[in-house]
């Protein structure tokens, strides 16, 4: 008899190694390694990974549903972004989004983010490998600003997860659901440009309509309860990000950084710092050339390098600006390269 708790634990581990460094050895703060939420926590946009995964604070994120929602409000164009990556242990990944302006104040946009694996091998009580599964894990965004000033804009979003384990086929006898949904939780988000060189922004992610305000709900995967249910949890997140640009011999440099606070507990607020776990993220991007652009930047302990291109395609009189992209991720402590990783990134005038 295969025991399906034991597929499903590993089943998360596998997609959560990318996350390992929230793990810090205690028992309250490890269940960040293992929440529904580990897809967004390896970030959306290619551009942006290259930069230590660092979005919040800068008007040129996308998908902006995702980053900040509060972005959307200074969007002039229909902004559209495609990316796709190749990690270790066959593990795949991407993200898409569409955005643009509505009105002259506000914005909207949608974000799908996307992993999986390819080749999982499920194994039985007897460590027998039955054959293999791919099981993803998908994350939706729909969020809405209102730009409040020139300066400031507001931001909701509205998110929502899907996840297959796609091994119900190796369960005989049982009425197994594969796929779970999460409920709808929300994303608020406020950004501020103080002038041409200092930017901010705040994010509240993961609030839920239930006890507590806490994204938390039960996963039941057999019909006639057979099989141990599990549940599924996004803790609440504190995002505080800063930007700073400016001109060095000549060339154009950014600088982002970015704190994060998750809590870990079922409750309103926590004040036990037990139950959080605190990370930074900190980037730099430099044009070095006409267009070109190299990154480099750190997300807690993991190191990251991009370059990107921007150019333009002309149809009749209309030049459509494209981007392109590419990152190279270290996970430091798990010891796990990913050289390939590129996006696109455009807008429709």
């Amino acid at each position: 008899m295969i025991m399906f708790k034991n597929l499903l634990v590993t089943a998360l581990a596998v997609g959560t190694l990318a996350s390992s460094a929230f793990a810090l050895g205690f028992t309250k703060k490890s269940e960040l390694g293992g929440f529904d939420g580990f897809v967004e926590r390896m970030g959306a946009g290619v551009r942006e990974l290259g930069r230590g995964n660092t979005g919040s604070a800068d008007t040129a994120s996308m998908p902006a549903a995702y980053w900040n929602p509060a972005l959307l409000g200074f969007r002039e164009n229909i902004g559209i972004t495609m990316n796709f990556e190749k990690r270790d242990l066959n593990r795949i990944g991407g993200a898409l989004g569409v955005e643009g302006k509505v009105g002259k104040r506000m914005g909207v946009g949608f974000a799908m983010l996307y992993r999986g694996d390819t080749e999982f091998d499920v194994i039985d009580d007897d460590d027998e490998t039955l054959g293999t599964a791919a099981p993803f894990f998908s994350m939706f965004y729909l969020g809405f600003a209102f730009r409040a000033t020139r300066q400031d804009a507001f931001g909701l979003s509205l998110s929502m997860s899907y996840d297959n384990l796609d091994v119900s086929q190796y369960f005989e006898g049982y009425d197994m659901e594969d796929s779970f949904r999460s409920p709808v939780t929300i994303n608020l988000s406020w950004f501020r440009q103080w002038n041409d060189k200092w930017s901010s922004s705040v994010v509240i992610r993961n609030l839920s309509f239930s006890r507590n305000l806490s994204a938390k709900w039960t996963k039941n995967p057999s019909k006639n309860n057979a099989l141990t249910s599990t549940e599924g949890v996004r803790p609440k997140v504190l995002q505080i990000g800063l930007g700073y640009r400016s001109q060095i011999m000549g060339k154009t440099v950014h600088a982002w950084m970015e704190a994060l606070d998750y809590q870990v507990a079922d409750t309103l607020l926590a004040f036990d710092p037990q139950l959080h776990v605190w990370t930074g993220r900190v980037g730099f991007e430099c044009e070095v050339i006409p267009n070109g652009t190299l990154r480099v930047g750190m997300d807690d302990l993991d190191w990251m390098f991009g370059a990107g291109y921007k150019f333009e395609i002309r149809v009749g009189r209309k030049k459509f600006p494209i981007e392109v992209d590419y990152a190279f991720l270290y996970e430091s402590r798990a010891g796990i390269w990913t050289p390939f990783t590129i996006g696109l990134r455009g807008y429709i005038p």
